[in-house]
């Protein structure tokens, strides 16, 4: 994608060389070596402006960091800490002070203010890379408001913390709070704003994800012989890889429309590309496990990591349907023309916000 920030892709890439990072699948545990890389080198704070106490750059050069990491197989937090830091920073003017987390929590929590200060209760499920994070940043949504954003120390009293995990062996923790502090303010953005960046971003996850079964199946079926010539001569292997290579250009370029879209078509973009990344997930798994046979099926072989990466993110922050939904009520119930969706010729009514 030639939207991305080529030095920072450059920069990523050779700090993960250094570092090392195990794709073996579940993973034991995250790759903290080039987290600790990422954030001593200050890429965890890009798209955070400098004066909020972040490394500056735009949300594009951190969409960039996150694609490069995700291409690579690293297996961090940097995706939940770079939406929730970028909160923080908005809310508080700095950025989060340790390793962050976001979730978004539904009625089952409440806020209210005690003699001591303000204190949470309920429960909230989910949660990814709760364990690896020093800060949960929690939006509570509000009716007919802009949500609050509760900051819990993960350390705080009154926290019971019931763990799991995804299928790439990220935890994925659910949370009880039973009157515990929290630093509480009001996000200057609506949740449908949220909402997007964090689609947006497992669609930029789930791109470099489907990028990187390309490469290794194209790779694999070069190198691979069978009844005495490549696998990429078999016609049938040329179909598939031919499949495959459409899919991941149309990811790409759905991921790169999100991405740049300006501020009356934003929504659009997002929900269109989402769609995109989580229906095609399934088939561009399929793809790739089926040009590497049993081998990539393995633990330990790398294809496995960017595979199940597929299937674990392609319903974060909503799958296609949830964001069909959201394309077809802007036709149906704001009026929006379809056409004027598909060209991106005209603001459809529901754009919100003038700034993201």
């Amino acid at each position: 994608m030639t939207n991305w920030n080529s030095e920072l892709l450059a920069a990523v890439a050779a700090m993960a060389d250094r570092a090392g990072v195990d794709t073996t699948t579940p993973a034991a545990a995250p790759d903290r070596a080039f987290w600790n890389a990422l954030s001593e080198s200050g890429f965890t704070g890009i798209g955070i402006p400098e004066d909020q106490g972040g490394s500056g750059g735009t949300a594009l050069d951190a969409l960039s960091v996150l694609h490069a990491a995700t291409t690579r197989g690293a297996l961090t937090m940097l995706l939940e800490h770079t939406l929730a830091s970028r909160i923080v920073a908005e809310c508080t003017g700095g950025p989060a002070t340790g390793p962050a987390t976001l979730a978004f929590a539904d009625g089952r929590c409440t806020v209210r203010r005690t003699a001591e200060g303000v204190v949470l209760d309920g429960t909230v499920t989910g949660v990814v890379h709760g364990a690896e994070a020093a800060v949960l940043v929690i939006v509570l949504p509000e009716p007919q408001a802009h949500p609050s954003v509760a900051l819990v120390a993960a350390g705080a009293p009154g926290i019971t913390v019931t763990r799991g995990s995804d299928l790439l062996g990220a935890a994925m923790d659910d949370y009880t709070f039973a009157g515990t502090p929290v630093d509480l303010h009001e996000s200057p953005h609506t949740a449908a704003v949220l909402e997007e960046r964090g689609a947006l971003a497992y669609t930029v996850a789930l791109a470099a994800a489907a990028a990187a079964v390309r490469d290794r199946s194209v790779r694999y079926a070069a190198e691979r012989t069978q009844f005495g010539r490549p696998l990429a001569k078999f016609q049938a292997v040329q179909q598939r890889l031919a499949g495959l290579t459409a899919l991941a250009a149309l990811l790409d370029t759905a991921t790169a429309a999100a991405a740049t879209a300006d501020t009356a078509t934003r929504r659009t973009a997002i929900a269109a590309a989402k769609v995109v990344a989580s229906a095609s997930a399934r088939e561009v798994a399929a793809i790739g496990h089926q040009i590497h046979g049993a081998l990539g099926f393995t633990s330990e072989h790398s294809l496995g990591r960017f595979t199940t990466a597929l299937w674990s993110w392609r319903d974060r922050y909503g799958g296609e349907r949830y964001w069909s939904h959201v394309l077809a009520g802007q036709i149906l119930d704001d009026g929006a023309d379809p056409w004027d969706l598909v060209t991106g010729a005209t603001e459809p009514a529901a754009a919100e916000e003038s700034a993201r």
